[in-house]
């Protein structure tokens, strides 16, 4: 019998409670947070293996899925790792540092940015990552957050002048004031 070094992936489910752990939100928060992730609930909970996926990992690549349990990391938290300010952390992330080298974060709104722990830690000690994840930042604003933001501007419906004449035929009429 061979034994992979892969791990043994099984079915496993997260709790609210987990998760609010994990993303450090408040829980009523995360049915929220995971429609923006567009992970289903599944029973009593939401598969992990669905969260790994929507945070961009590759799960080939993952030697311990265990480690991706860890609560990620706030950005004060990272910047307390590199004995650094806040702010030089966060220009660092945003790529406009001269260190452009940090792992990509996860925006949960416009104040809460968070890392994966097993990535600001191997990148600290210069070891290679425990898994491969897609380098871009991702974001996974609740639809509460986007509803508070800033309304889009409805666009203006064109005027009959700028309808070409052709057009004009098939339109009904204007009404007489």
């Amino acid at each position: 019998m061979e034994q992979s070094d892969q791990p043994k992936w099984k079915p496993d489910i997260a709790t609210v409670k987990d998760l609010a752990q994990f993303f450090r939100v408040d829980r009523t928060a995360v049915p929220d947070v995971m429609k923006a992730m567009a992970v289903p609930r599944r029973g009593m909970g939401y598969p992990w293996l669905r969260i790994w996926v929507a945070l961009g990992l590759d799960l080939v690549t993952v030697k311990d899925p265990d480690v991706l349990k860890t609560p990620l990391l706030a950005l004060k938290d990272v910047a307390a790792m590199l004995g650094e300010n806040v702010k030089t952390t966060r220009r660092r992330s945003e790529g406009e540092h001269r260190d452009k080298s940090i792992p990509a974060h996860i925006d949960f709104g416009p104040r809460k940015r968070l890392y994966l722990p097993a990535e600001i830690q191997s990148w600290i000690l210069g070891e290679p990552m425990p898994f491969e994840r897609r380098q871009e930042s991702l974001s996974f604003v609740p639809d509460k957050a986007k509803q508070n933001s800033t309304p889009k501007e409805k666009e203006p419906k064109p005027s009959r002048a700028s309808v070409p004449s052709a057009v004009n035929m098939f339109m009904v009429p204007p009404r007489p004031n």
